[in-house]
């Protein structure tokens, strides 16, 4: 981005501000002012600040502040097995503000809030987890930093405490991934150290024993993650944490003005980890016929590779045309075989997401809520769907409860009965394998080359001269190119065609249309209130826009 583009984008980023904090102010709710003087008071401070903020955030007793105390050498900073960070500290490092926050699910929700709020304040985040990785809530609390408050690659993943490990780092990848998911540890600058073998080497007096430490540390390679993290945000965190705060507080102002009954809040908290349910899967479903269209395009320029090599001078056009017949073969088979893996991955996929809404209605906040109506209507704790459907006599806001419940659960189980059982017999018809007609029109726009390598032997077995010969090798490489490009553009129509099925039928199809649905739904709630209705839609287009310039933004890091 130039130096004008940015300055462009800045004063595109100050006007978001400030229409922000002109939205807020004209709430006459006093949760929504408190939000208005929070906002206008972190711009304020936040633009006298020249230094970019990190902050720290993890499992309680992770070695956030060990790693703060090696990484600055404050002696000030305390360590402790006891829950010893209880609040906000900062600590100044060369050109960064290094912020410790309280450990996460350490049974204070007090410090879980002030950690929240610290990550929507902070440019950068370095999220530490020991060797043992993360506990349920601590993967859980990763998954909604990374996904829902859209920090993945403007934070750090630190693996400490290694001197405990017994096995290497790469033993441990197959425990991240099913955390990190639908991202990669490469995409958080993952390491593996241990911070406090790095604060034992430097008081160390036995150079060889501290050489042991140092090496034990790998701090070097944490450092070298920091630097990279630094040096790739360093210019575009001035313009996003503005916008990530701005985001978190017109998404909760969104919600309270939107309703003022509690159950109907609760819900729109369900429909939201739905959505975040299906956006997973969505993406861990691309990643994989992504993956598979790579290796298949890549197998189709192979098969062509060896049909081209048979163009060498010594091969017959017979020989030639008899290795086409065998590639179209193998081009049949191979694109069977793809398409059966992207099938069944799509069918995992389709029952995981099946299990995990399922798990999502079985929820404490999914059967507290069905509870709720149920209470109000019949004033029993035992939840009856059938009957919580439709009963007179409920507030209006919690009496659209029961179809949100429902709508989820319906959902749970429509993934079975309409596509997982289905995909088969879906696959069959929409992803043949690539043959007949297709293999027919592709030998015949072969006909030319292959007429034209005929012609080219047969001068070429009669050539005499060195440079008769000479002139025919050309030839013969000019076809084997023409060959070539034959088959690159068979690879690229075959995957055209299938992927393009793939996105309208499943990515838009179904992802998609469910997506569409759960907004309807959160909107549905969202809309009851008139009286607030035309502050809600403001929030609503602001929050549109903010998003929009978050992903331009990122775009151009």
């Amino acid at each position: 981005m130039s130096e004008m583009k940015f300055k462009q984008v800045a004063t595109q980023v100050e006007d978001l501000c400030s229409e922000t904090l002109r939205i807020l102010s004209a709430s006459t709710d006093n949760e929504i002012d408190v939000f208005a003087r929070d906002f206008e008071i972190f711009i304020h401070e936040y633009r006298q600040k020249s230094q970019l903020t990190i902050a720290f955030i993890g499992q309680y007793n992770a070695g956030k502040s060990t790693l703060i105390k090696a990484l600055t050498g404050d002696t000030s900073v305390r360590i402790s097995a006891e829950i010893c960070t209880d609040r906000i500290t900062e600590y100044p490092w060369k050109e960064v503000l290094l912020v410790d926050t309280p450990g996460i699910y350490a049974g204070r929700t007090d410090h879980d809030q002030i950690t929240l709020e610290q990550i929507s304040k902070s440019d950068l985040l370095i999220f530490v987890v020991p060797n043992e990785l993360f506990n349920p809530q601590g993967g859980a609390f990763f998954k909604r930093v990374a996904n829902e408050m859209q920090r993945v690659g403007q934070m750090l993943l630190v693996i400490n405490k290694m001197s405990r490990e017994r096995g290497k780092p790469e033993d441990l990848l197959k425990s991240l991934l099913e955390v990190v998911e639908p991202h990669h540890p490469n995409d958080f600058y993952t390491c593996f150290i241990d911070a406090d073998s790095y604060l034992k080497a430097q008081s160390e007096k036995d150079e060889d024993e501290k050489e042991f430490l140092l090496e034990e540390s790998s701090f070097d390679a944490f450092l070298s993650s920091l630097h990279k993290l630094i040096d790739k945000n360093k210019l575009y965190a001035r313009l996003l944490t503005p916008l990530n705060r701005a985001l978190d507080i017109l998404e909760r102002s969104y919600n309270i003005l939107s309703t003022d009954d509690k159950s109907a809040r609760d819900f729109l908290e369900l429909l939201h980890r739905k959505m975040l349910l299906i956006k997973t899967s969505q993406t861990r479903f691309r990643n994989c016929y992504i993956a598979e269209f790579n290796n298949l395009e890549h197998e189709v320029l192979m098969i062509g590779e060896d049909v081209a090599s048979k163009v060498d001078g010594r091969h017959s056009e017979e020989d030639i045309n008899w290795t086409i017949k065998k590639a179209e073969k193998e081009i049949e088979s191979t694109t069977k075989q793809t398409m059966e893996k992207i099938q069944l991955g799509l069918e995992e996929e389709l029952s995981k997401l099946q299990i995990q809404l399922e798990q999502l209605l079985q929820s404490r906040l999914g059967r507290s809520l069905a509870e709720e109506v149920q209470v109000s209507s019949t004033g029993r704790k035992q939840v009856d769907y059938e009957e919580v459907e439709g009963t007179p006599g409920i507030p209006s806001l919690l009496s659209k409860s029961p179809e949100a419940v429902r709508a989820i659960g319906s959902f749970a189980s429509a993934v079975s009965r309409d596509l997982v059982y289905n995909v088969g017999k879906f696959f069959g018809v929409k992803f043949r394998p690539w043959g007949a007609v297709n293999a027919a029109k592709f030998i015949r726009g072969l006909g030319p080359i292959i007429g034209g390598v005929g012609a080219i032997l047969e001068i070429f077995l009669a050539a005499k001269q060195e440079k008769d010969e000479a002139e025919y090798e050309q030839k013969l490489r000019e076809a084997r190119a023409d060959l070539r490009r034959s088959f690159r553009q068979v690879a690229s129509e075959i995957r055209s065609e299938y992927e393009s099925n793939i996105k309208n039928e499943i990515i838009y199809g179904f992802y998609e249309s469910e997506l569409q649905d759960v907004e309807r739904q959160r909107d549905k709630l969202r809309n009851n209130e008139g009286s607030k209705i035309e502050m809600v839609n403001q929030i609503k287009h602001i929050i549109q826009k903010i998003k929009k310039q978050i992903v331009t933004i990122e775009n151009n890091a």
